[in-house]
């Protein structure tokens, strides 16, 4: 009588399992977050900015109004689709310009001596030793609350840490041995980090914008619920959080709903970021 023996499931095949199963999932909530953020630009199911006092707090389940509506009759899914959209637009935009003058800042100190170095690294350390609060804070005074500024907070925020990651990624590469044969061919250093640093640790680079873009998108909302981030007539989860505490204890959902799609966001961004670092980490690959 034959047997069939299922195939052991060794440490290795087990990591790559989890390691899948953690990028499936991050890109399919990252997808479905992109998705509805372009549909609401296109489709909303009512004007999400105008009162209808006829419809106030409409449970869910209401036709017509799925999720329910708030203390003014607007609709939360429409609001929720606008806030999807400011998310993108303040996360990303946050994190995309860190990336820039985090990965500028941290080339030059990595590449170009130990003044340069030093001076870089000291200006990181003073910016990261101010609360990122107070920053948003200061800026929402001088500058007013909205999604520019809240852009800017969050630039301050993450731009020392990219930094200091790429430079730390780049001081790597430029001890590889394919460097010194650059510089023994004479090439500059502008030419040795376009052409080897910056391809080695696009890797880095990508992974750190996953993880700040969820970074940016917490810290947007935690700035618009104190009032000094997004404001009408543009939406911010956040935003929807600081409206729906006044009516928490008449219709818990509408703090739930913007909470909930808060984590799920975040979560997805985390878990692509992690996925990606294990997939793009050179050393994880060694080990393999």
């Amino acid at each position: 009588m034959n047997t069939t023996t299922a195939p052991a499931v060794t440490p290795r095949r087990r990591r790559r399992l989890e390691l899948n199963a953690s990028l499936v999932v991050g890109v399919v909530l990252t997808i479905g977050f992109l998705v509805i953020a372009i549909v609401s630009f296109f489709w909303l199911p009512s004007n999400p900015n105008i009162p209808n006092i006829k419809n106030r707090m409409l449970p869910p389940g209401t036709v017509d109004h799925w999720l329910g509506t708030d203390g003014l009759g607007r609709d939360i899914i429409a609001q929720l689709m606008v806030g999807a959209r400011t998310s993108i637009l303040v996360g990303a935009g946050g994190a995309t310009i860190s990336l820039i003058l985090g990965t500028v800042a941290g080339l030059v100190a990595a590449a170009y001596g130990k003044i340069a170095d030093e001076t870089i690294s000291r200006g990181a350390d003073i910016m990261l030793s101010i609360p990122g609060m107070v920053t948003a804070l200061v800026l929402a005074a001088t500058m007013g609350s909205g999604a520019l500024t809240t852009i800017f907070a969050l630039t301050a925020f993450f731009t020392p840490s990219f930094t200091r990651v790429i430079r730390s990624a780049a001081m790597s590469v430029l001890q590889e041995d394919f460097i010194t044969s650059a510089k023994l061919y004479g090439r500059g250093k502008l030419f040795i980090l376009a052409r080897h640093v910056i391809p080695n640790i696009a890797g880095v680079m990508i992974v750190q914008f996953t993880l700040y873009f969820a970074a940016g998108i917490l810290t947007e909302a935690g700035l618009s619920y104190l009032g000094v981030g997004v404001t009408r007539p543009s939406i911010s989860w956040g935003m929807m959080l600081n409206e729906a505490q006044q009516t928490v204890g008449i219709s818990s959902p509408l703090a739930m709903w913007p909470g909930l799609a808060i984590v799920i966001v975040v979560l997805g961004l985390n878990l692509l970021g992690d996925g990606l670092r294990d997939v793009l980490d050179p050393k994880l690959k060694r080990r393999s």
